[in-house]
């Protein structure tokens, strides 16, 4: 049984974000609600990094909320990136992402002279910072590690890695076995991910719970499995935007509204596909042909986000002739019929989502935006990228069913070299056809995501599922410290 101490001043808590704004963006959001029920809140980061997210701190401190940002130098020098090059959204190849990783593991002294001069109650580091699991032992420190993913995910790693036989064929699918449902996966693991992946596991040991981006609705019967596997609590903290929001904002001013709003105003209800595949993966240009093409087949409406970028990952010039990426006439045809609009950079994805029009949103399964996708109710086609997707991809279509799967030809660990082998437009046309189509598996699909959509929304209010759990999550975090001073000056034990 835990003791509960008496306390009535505020906790101090150090957050550590991953640099990625993937990792980084949810994890701060939980701070902010932390730091919005009474507690002291340090985010400890880089400079670049800060940059990132410095506006709505401001905002929270000036709304009362004793939340600080703890700035420490990033090792340029030490791993070779030139200054202002700090999380993976400014990296264009595997060999800045590989040194971005390695510089998150030579931060530990800044760390650990922090901690000795001013220690915590609560450490709070991203999953992938793995050395915090020593670092914690060495120093004294009570830890819980933070994954911005779902702990479905964590289930899927840890079941690949202790049943290696179920990939001793060369060609999937392949059943994964000892989870709550039966799951397969269309292609194998890259070596490289499961290696990554396991260390993460290791990392976890020692964690008074893991803290998830998630709510206990949408990872089911695997958050008991994963309780029963490790002996760890798992706290269910969102989908931390709706946490942190509670409502989703629009634009009220015609003026600001990006031109694809308007565009998505003369539609239908539920009539247009949204496609995009994030600002990470480099799409190569036979695969955004094949994606041309099924589109096209499909006959629906659609709003496509492309980021085509070049080989040294900068955003190329959409109009080039180098390398045909578009069917002959693509562009042309559907402005024409208006069925279609290319958007060439930045997209108000949240808005586009909420929009009555949209009625589907193909994917790469990145957890952010499901997460926005399952906040707004629009069922899923899947097609994941890299990482940890592939699993996403599991937990939507085959465990929910709120989502058709278009899947991946091979498996990559980076978002940064296009695919050597394509998804077939023809695959992606059927796929798109199953969704949008007016049938019966179409309907299934968006009725379960409405469903799910109700399920986020009810976990994050007062008295939700995960309201709750944010509460309950503090309330733990208090029974790790032994002594704490009253405000009376007092020390209660």
């Amino acid at each position: 049984m835990e003791r509960v101490a008496s306390v009535s001043r505020p906790l101090k808590i150090y957050f550590l974000p991953f640099f990625s704004p993937g990792h980084l963006i949810p994890l701060v959001q939980l701070a902010r609600l932390v730091a919005a029920r009474g507690q002291h809140v340090t985010i400890i980061t880089t400079p670049a990094n800060a940059q990132l997210f410095d506006q709505n701190i401001d905002k929270d401190t000036a709304s009362g909320h004793h939340i600080r940002v703890h700035i420490i130098k990033f090792p340029n020098a030490h791993v070779g990136l030139p200054e202002g090059i700090e999380h993976l959204s400014a990296a264009t190849n595997n060999e800045t992402a590989y040194k971005i990783h390695m510089a998150a593991h030579l931060i530990m002294p800044q760390l650990e002279s922090l901690v000795k001069h001013s220690p915590p109650d609560v450490f709070i580091p991203d999953i992938l910072f793995t050395w915090t699991k020593d670092f914690s032992q060495k120093l004294s420190i009570s830890r819980l590690v933070f994954n911005p993913i779902s702990i479905f995910d964590v289930c899927m790693i840890h079941a690949i890695k202790t049943h290696p036989e179920a990939f001793a064929s060369d060609s999937g699918p392949f059943l994964i076995p000892d989870l709550p449902h039966p799951l397969t996966l269309p292609v194998k693991p890259s070596p490289g991910f499961a290696a990554l992946t396991e260390s993460l596991l290791d990392g976890e040991q020692d964690s008074h719970g893991v803290i998830v981006n998630s709510f206990a609705d949408l990872d089911a019967e695997y958050t008991q499995h994963y309780q029963k596997l490790t002996g760890r609590k798992v706290w269910h903290v969102g989908p931390s935007s709706l946490m942190v929001q509670k409502t989703v904002k629009s634009s009220t001013v015609d003026e600001s509204r990006h031109d694809c709003l308007t565009w998505l105003d003369s539609k239908k209800e539920s009539s247009v596909l949204y496609i995009c595949f994030g600002s990470l993966s480099l799409i190569s240009d036979e695969q955004l042909y094949q994606i041309a093409t099924g589109l096209e087949g499909s006959g629906h409406c659609f709003l496509w986000v492309v980021h085509r970028k070049n080989k040294d990952g900068e955003e190329g010039d959409s109009s080039s002739s180098s390398g045909k990426w578009l069917p002959e006439g693509f562009e042309e045809k559907i402005a024409k019929e208006n069925r279609g609009m290319l958007i060439k950079g930045w997209a108000p994805q949240p808005l586009i989502l909420n929009h009555p029009a949209v009625g589907g949103f193909l994917t790469h399964c990145g957890w952010n935006a499901v997460a926005e996708a399952i906040s707004s109710g629009v069922p899923m086609v899947t097609m994941p990228a890299f990482g940890d997707q592939y699993y996403n991809e599991k937990l939507i279509t085959e465990v929910h069913g709120f989502g058709v799967e278009v899947g991946a030809a091979e498996w990559s660990i980076s978002p940064y070299e296009g695919k050597k082998k394509v998804v077939s437009g023809e695959r992606i046309e059927s796929a798109v056809k199953r969704l949008m189509d007016d049938g019966e598996k179409g309907k299934r699909m968006r009725s379960k995501a409405k469903e799910m959509q109700e399920k986020a929304w009810k976990a994050v209010q007062e008295g939700g599922s995960s309201y709750d759990s944010l509460t309950a999550l503090i309330h733990h975090f208090k029974t790790l410290v032994p002594n704490h001073v009253n405000g009376n000056g007092n020390i209660d034990h």
